[in-house]
């Protein structure tokens, strides 16, 4: 399709900063990728560098890898015209296409020193820094109270009985400020300056008196303002007979006796905003109240960043404030201005005033963008993530900066290839009329063959029935109603269930939606759903283990019993709650007269598998008992009996997952996962995806997971919704500091209140265009409800004449089918070997198998035993698998060997000069639960002992236990080494092992490959030389270097490439061979060796 004008316009003017107001639909990933590409044959580019030297930033990973491909085509398309093309093609690899965070992430990492940072730095997910942040701001609490009264009299303020409200206040207002790449004391002058040049003017006392004296005659006699003519307030304040102090209490008095005139409605306003605007003076006598939160603030963010150093971690708001502090330098600075030639940076009206500054300080030489290479596009209407801290006016901002500069305005997209006529006309009329002079008219491409393709659903007169609450029985009657109308049009008139998707403004209640569309027999998938922890499948699961960590959790123990693991009736669970002993399952062992055989048995197999669990918990990981669980109760076929068991049992796989996760990442008990799951399960987490995006099922998801996609039949269920404004205590304002609202009436917060509210009206608007411009050929508008909301906003402004309206249900629920059983003869099914049917054809992908990612343990298992590493990574079979690390001697020894050797680790991990050595040994033996006593200390000292013999502090810095992700090939390997000493930007690295040392030679070729993978990653990662590896046997206390030579790197890199090949193209167990000396202590013994 021939580009518009604008389109061309945007994609050649590359000698100049353009802005590019793009409307919905109208080909703003077009202009980007074309842009790229007309950069590459006609821009100012090194020889060489040219791929490297463009910058895109887009919004979310997904683009970026969308953008990448739609570039890589193109390229390779031209890649027949000419070599150089070929050479592009190759240099994708390079190219600087990401998200900001990405972006700033490999600046950081470029100059790590620069920046003050840990050079093998991760960034922390969100969950990850919430708590550690959460834990600072209570910490800090806690100390203030104690030690300060002005702090003390700060938390009563907020009039709350414990601290957590009050966290959430300072945790919420530190992540808004932060977006703004402004420091915590430039916050605290802001403010506190706002605060000191506030002045009452007396022209405005005046005006309040005069104003008063004009409306009390011609007010009603009975009004408010009218009394007050005789009232002892007012006469005061009028003859001027009060005090500064008196003040503000007389005017709070006179506003809440203003009332109402529906004659002189602006009049009063202005007397309300006048009195308001003077009730500011008060925040003079509160000052203080600033101060100590703003101090707070400030060494919540001191403890913050040293928490974060001393882990060696970055929050994805570090990575921009450190990368625009680097940019301080002009050095720096000017190395990547001449890096990157051009910038094009994709959805701006959702980027904040820390991107921006960034984005200046790389288009800026001498004055504000005088680079002439910057390119925004973004469509102001589709700005909806202020609640993430995107800031709309920076787009504004920067478009009119780009126009003072050049004199040109922004290139304006507004020819629509996506929607039809019908819904675009609504769509224009409804906005122009919403937005006023913010709107620019969409033009259309497409044209309707129907008169009308917007419906409203809504039963206007909805009899309600007794006994249900109104607002319960309109979400479910429209759900219904919307369950109805797909299924005509889909019966009707061709649509197919994949054409429609369901845009929620918030998934609270999306499950009503899912229940009508189980009812109808419609496919559907919940893309969006906060639901996943809420699923009975996963609550069972939970309760399940709950009972298992605790015998004296009742409700969980019930939870497990009522579930179908057990599948015990509510009748048989009274009368064991009427018979309960001390505990549920002590009950259990009690023969009732009133419980059946049946469910005795039920109670039995139950009791089995409970005692048999709780002693497996100490001894499994968390993987092993969740998965026996589930096997022992046949959970997974159960499930699959029921209504929505396939998305019951994905689910269940998908927690499999986190439990997995979970399992690798720590070393804990069954309580700690529990505690786990206390902490994510109100996090957004959606069901277990069942199907793929092009599946012929409906879409449900969020408005937001809607932005950037399109589809046939947009839904938009919910209008009468109402809308959820922030209602924090303390708010920010970048202009004006932080209000606090420490009192009903809190002058500044209410100041800063209500520019936010307004601008968070606005976004509403956006939300719902958004929503709506993701339609194609028809939209339907779910309207069912009282009027609020979307409703309440559109209502007396929609033209009807372009609409339908549909308000009663025609079609009927679908029949649900009986499970049929399967005839017992069927399965007496003959054995047979995969030899004996040989693949006629080779199919593509066929004995694959993708690996999420590996670690080092897993190629030294492979080099020992290719069908050890089998039996373990592909098979995942409950046996604890023994290698030369975990080998241990029969003897008398008086502490587990497990323990034993992560009681050593630990020590070597802590341990400092300063410390007594048997001091530290003692406190982590406790630790582990075990007594100390001189048999134990006999049997650690000599590993101490051999350790202390090498430690040393003299170095310029020392990482222990440090954990990195390394690239080989396209994969990333993960590994951890114990210690890495640094002097003079020389490295070594130690491992230690408390291994038996029967066969040295056995373990260092064992381990050596190890050693050299931690070389080559240290030298490649931190970029220092590494001057020697070595193992220290601390039984012995025998140090090992091993050979790190660049031929032995080189080997052990390319050994480590074939591995990943090897394993990620064969899953057949023929393919894994067995060692030629088969290990003693492997447990797969007996089962490898049958054949």
């Amino acid at each position: 399709m021939k580009n518009t004008n604008s389109q061309d316009r945007a994609i050649k003017t590359i000698n100049k900063n353009i802005a590019v107001n793009a409307g919905a639909g109208t080909g703003k990933t077009k202009v980007l990728t074309e842009r790229f590409i007309y950069i590459l044959e006609n821009g100012d580019l090194e020889e060489g560098k040219e791929i490297e030297s463009i910058v895109a930033i887009t919004f979310t990973k997904k683009a970026t890898q969308e953008m990448k491909e739609r570039i890589r085509e193109e390229i390779q398309r031209k890649s027949l015209e000419d070599e150089k093309w070929r050479r592009y093609y190759k240099d994708m690899e390079k190219a600087n296409i990401s998200t900001i965070h990405s972006f700033c992430g490999n600046i950081l990492r470029e100059n790590s020193i620069e920046a003050g940072i840990d050079p093998l730095f991760t960034v922390l997910d969100d969950v990850e820094g919430d708590k550690i942040l959460q834990e600072t701001i209570l910490e800090i609490l806690l100390k203030a109270i104690e030690e300060d009264q002005n702090t003390y009299n700060f938390i009563r303020l907020f009039g709350k009985d414990n601290l957590n409200p009050i966290m959430e206040e300072l945790k919420a207002i530190y992540y808004k400020i932060r977006t703004v790449g402004i420091s915590f004391k430039e916050v605290k002058s802001k403010t506190l300056a706002t605060i000191d040049n506030i002045r009452v003017d007396l022209g405005d006392i005046e005006y309040i008196k005069n104003t008063f004296l004009y409306l009390m005659p011609i007010s009603r006699k009975n009004s408010k303002i009218y009394k007050l003519q005789k009232d002892d307030i007012w006469i005061k304040f009028s003859n001027g007979e009060y005090s500064n102090e008196e003040l503000i209490p007389i005017l709070e008095y006179l506003y809440d006796n203003i009332g109402t005139n529906k004659n002189e409605t602006e009049t009063i306003e202005e007397l309300q905003r006048t009195i308001e605007n003077i009730s500011i003076i008060k925040e003079k006598e509160n000052r203080w109240i600033y101060e100590i939160a703003l101090d707070l603030l400030i060494e919540i963010d001191r403890k913050y960043s040293i928490k974060k150093e001393e882990l060696g971690v970055l929050d994805y708001d570090d990575l921009q404030i450190l990368t625009l502090g680097l940019f301080d330098n002009e050095i720096i600075k000017e190395e990547y201005q001449n890096k990157f030639r051009y910038i094009m940076v994709d959805e701006f009206q959702d980027t904040n005033e820390l991107q921006k500054k960034i984005f200046y300080k790389l288009c800026s030489k001498e004055s504000t963008l005088d680079r002439e290479n910057l390119f925004i596009v973004g469509d102001p209407k589709q700005s909806i993530y202020g609640f993430r801290g995107a800031d709309l006016e920076v787009f504004y901002d920067v478009m009119e900066d780009m126009e003072n500069i050049s004199g040109e305005g922004p290139i304006i997209l507004e020819k629509n290839f996506r929607t039809v006529d019908t819904v675009l006309n609504m769509l224009n009329d409804l906005f122009e009329k919403l937005m006023g002079e913010k709107y620019n008219k969409l033009e259309n491409h497409h044209v309707s063959e129907n008169p009308i393709d917007v419906e409203i659903l809504e039963k206007i007169d909805l009899e309600i029935p007794p006994g249900i609450s109104e607002s319960e029985y309109n979400s479910y009657y429209e759900s219904r109603l919307v369950a109805s109308r797909i299924k005509e049009l889909v019966e009707k008139e061709g649509y197919n269930y994949g054409d429609f998707a369901l845009l929620f403004r918030a998934t609270t209640i999306d499950y009503i939606y899912e229940d009508a569309f189980i009812e109808y027999n419609i496919p559907y998938y919940n893309i969006s759903g906060r639901g996943f922890y809420n699923r009975q499948e996963i609550k069972d699961i939970i309760n399940a283990l709950k009972a298992l960590s605790n015998r004296y959790d009742t409700i969980a123990t019930i939870g497990l019993l009522r579930s179908p693991m057990i599948g015990l009736s509510d009748k048989s669970i009274y009368w064991l709650l009427r018979y309960k002993e001390e505990n549920l399952l002590n009950t259990m062992k009690k023969d009732i007269p009133y419980i059946g055989i049946e469910e005795q048995e039920k109670i039995s197999t139950a009791l089995v598998l409970l005692e048999e669990l709780k002693i497996k918990k100490d001894l499994y990981g968390m993987y092993a008992l969740v998965m026996e669980l589930i096997d022992r109760t046949y959970y997974e076929e159960t499930l699959l009996l029921q209504e929505g068991g396939k998305q019951a049992l994905a689910n269940v796989y998908k927690f499999m997952d986190i439990v997995r996760e979970f399992d690798r990442e720590h070393s804990a008990s069954i309580e700690d996962f529990i505690d786990y799951i206390e902490e994510v399960k109100n996090l957004e987490e959606s069901q277990a995806k069942i199907e793929t995006e092009d599946a012929d099922v409906v879409k449900l998801m969020t408005i937001h997971k809607a932005k950037g996609l399109q589809f046939p039949v947009v839904v938009i269920p919910q209008m009468a919704r109402g809308f959820n404004y922030d209602k924090s205590s303390i708010l920010f304002h970048k202009k004006i500091g932080i209000g606090i609202k420490y009192e009903e009436k809190s002058p500044l917060f209410e100041i800063i209140k209500n520019d936010l509210r307004e601008k968070e009206g606005e976004e509403n608007q956006r939300i719902l265009y958004v929503a709506m411009t993701r339609a194609e050929k028809r939209l339907i508008i779910g309207n069912q409800g009282k009027d609020s909301g979307f409703k309440k906003l559109i209502k007396d402004l929609m033209d009807l004449e372009q609409t339908t309206s549909i308000e009663n249900i025609s079609q009927v629920p679908g029949e649900k089918k009986d499970i049929k059983l399967i005839d017992s003869d069927k399965f007496n099914i003959k054995s047979s070997h995969n030899g004996d049917y040989p693949l006629i054809v080779d199919l593509p992908n066929y004995n694959q198998k993708t690996f999420n990612n590996f670690n080092i343990s897993q190629f030294l298992d492979y080099n020992r035993c290719k069908r050890e590493f089998y039996m373990n990574y592909y098979k995942r079979l409950p046996i604890s698998i023994s290698s030369p690390r975990e080998e241990t001697e029969i003897s008398s020894s008086k502490i587990d060997p497990l323990y034993k050797g992560n009681i050593v680790h630990e020590f070597t991990e802590y341990y400092n000069l300063s410390m007594n050595p048997r001091e530290l040994l003692e406190k982590l033996v406790l630790s582990y639960g075990l007594e100390y006593d001189e048999n134990i200390e006999k049997e650690l000292m000599p590993y101490i002992n051999n350790y202390l013999k090498y430690h040393r502090e003299d170095y310029d810095k020392i990482y222990i236990e440090k954990e990195f992700f390394f690239k080989v090939g396209e994969d990333f390997v993960r590994g951890k080494i114990d210690r890495i000493n640094i002097k003079n930007n020389q490295a070594e690295i130690i491992d230690f092992k408390t291994n038996k040392v029967d066969n040295k030679n056995e373990l260092i070729k064992y381990y050596k490959p190890q050693l050299e993978f931690y070389t080559n990653a240290v030298e490649k990662i931190m970029g220092i030389e590494v001057i020697r590896a070595g193992i220290l046997f601390l039984k012995t206390g025998e140090m090992v270097e091993i050979d790190i030579s660049e031929d032995a790197l080189n080997k052990n890199y390319s050994e480590i490439e074939d591995f990943i090949e090897f394993v990620n193209g064969n899953i057949s167990i023929e393919a894994y061979e067995k060692a030629k000396y088969c290990n003693e202590y492997c447990k797969y013994k007996i089962i490898c060796n049958r054949d």
